[in-house]
């Protein structure tokens, strides 16, 4: 999560959406002057010119991190702070966002077990998956409660609370349009890739999901499809 009081924005940061890389592109803003930070991770910065929420792999005891749900963030900076800024967040289409969310925990799985990672075992790795096949072991995953719901990062109280929504497969346009609105140039070169290369890009989309896995998504996520009008087409 982001805050910068030069320019008078919120970032609140969804998963598995290019959170980090659209926190990166705009982080400067919320440093003093000529600071340089182009690190996956990263302890908290709170200062004049912004906040910084700390970016780990255990957030536990920070006051600022990263995946903050939005109504902490206002209760910490106050009503008046939260209503003046400028609030964006990244979302992304569910039937697409969950399969990437699926290999994130395969992978979380398949980790050794470590002290420091027990909290993340524990979290993506809770959910029983059965099956030998990509597309099997997926199906499972959804139908066993596998998911990643960010709705606290764009609703408060049932509402959303945010300004703006860059559309992940848009991502490019929407960073374009929060710079027009905030007064920043945008330098396409600024805005990194990261954490690609977990998923299996070769099976198409739509060959995850069968009727019952399909139904599942859209009762889960009815409110984002119809906000946006996401789709497996």
């Amino acid at each position: 999560m982001l805050v910068s009081h030069r320019k008078k924005f919120i970032y609140t940061k969804t998963a598995k959406t290019a959170g980090t890389s659209v926190e990166l592109f705009f982080e400067p803003y919320c440093l003093p002057a000529n600071s340089i930070s182009h690190s996956h991770e990263r302890g908290t910065y709170v200062g004049e010119s912004g906040i910084v929420g700390y970016r780990g792999r255990n957030s536990f005891g920070h006051k600022w991190f990263n995946h903050m749900p939005a109504y902490r963030i206002k209760q910490l900076l106050g009503e008046e702070v939260w209503e003046e800024y400028f609030k964006f967040c990244v979302i992304r289409n569910p039937f697409d966002r969950l399969v990437s969310a699926f290999y994130h925990c395969e992978r979380v799985r398949a980790e050794p077990l470590r002290l420091d990672n027990l909290r993340r075992k524990w979290r993506f790795g809770k959910v029983r998956v059965q099956g030998t096949t990509e597309i099997e072991r997926f199906r499972s995953w959804l139908a066993a409660g596998g998911d990643m719901n960010d709705r606290d990062k764009y609703l408060i109280d049932g509402k959303v609370c945010v300004d703006y929504f860059i559309r992940y497969d848009s991502l490019s346009e929407g960073v374009q349009d929060v710079c027009t609105r905030l007064g920043i140039s945008y330098d396409p070169e600024r805005l990194p890739r990261l954490k690609s290369g977990l998923r299996n890009n070769v099976i198409p989309l739509e060959d995850y999901y069968d009727a019952k896995s399909i139904e599942l998504v859209r009762s889960r996520y009815a409110l984002e499809i119809e906000m946006f009008g996401f789709g497996l087409d």
